[in-house]
């Protein structure tokens, strides 16, 4: 699984420099929110829904020119809230196609969020980057990377402040 990985973020980082580097200014990425534990494609669990909306509170002072997401449904409800808050649909990406959202940012000239999974938000970040992330772990919920592109691109990692008591799924 490593090497394959590896395999996507070659193809990923040779497809970005044949492109050139997206346009967008400022790429903000977050994992989608806490989902509930049970089908293929879950949903938000009550967590997840208010995290979604703290995010959508967070940005509500931020310039959005897109707000991305993958097709699941965790991840559609987490950019919900900051997309209907900025007056933006939310555009969906393949996760397995990085190189396609990367052609797609060369169109966008300002801020832009993307909503990935675990897997998925690191190998973003570094693909933009260049700098290499660590991996998140099933429980990481709360952080938000803010790439800043440019001749020297760089990596914000912020947490949010939102805590969620997971006993009984409030806020």
């Amino acid at each position: 699984m490593q090497n394959i990985t590896k395999l996507l973020l070659s193809l990923a980082s040779a497809c970005l420099m044949l492109a050139g580097q997206a346009n967008a200014s400022t790429v903000y990425l977050v994992r989608h929110a806490e989902k509930l534990p049970d089908g293929k494609d879950p949903a938000l669990s009550h967590c997840g829904q208010a995290r979604a909306a703290a995010l959508a509170e967070y940005f509500a002072d931020k310039a959005l020119n897109a707000v991305y997401a993958t097709p699941y449904q965790r991840t559609q409800q987490t950019a919900a809230p900051v997309a209907a808050a900025k007056q933006l649909s939310v555009t969906a990406y393949d996760p397995r196609q990085p190189q396609q959202l990367l052609a797609q940012l060369n169109a966008v000239s300002q801020p832009v969020l993307i909503v990935g999974h675990s897997n998925t938000v690191p190998q973003l970040v570094s693909l933009l980057s260049g700098i290499e992330m660590a991996a998140l772990t099933e429980q990481d919920y709360n952080l938000l990377y803010r790439v800043e592109l440019g001749e020297q691109p760089s990596v914000t990692l912020m947490r949010q402040a939102f805590i969620c008591d997971a006993q009984d799924g409030k806020p």
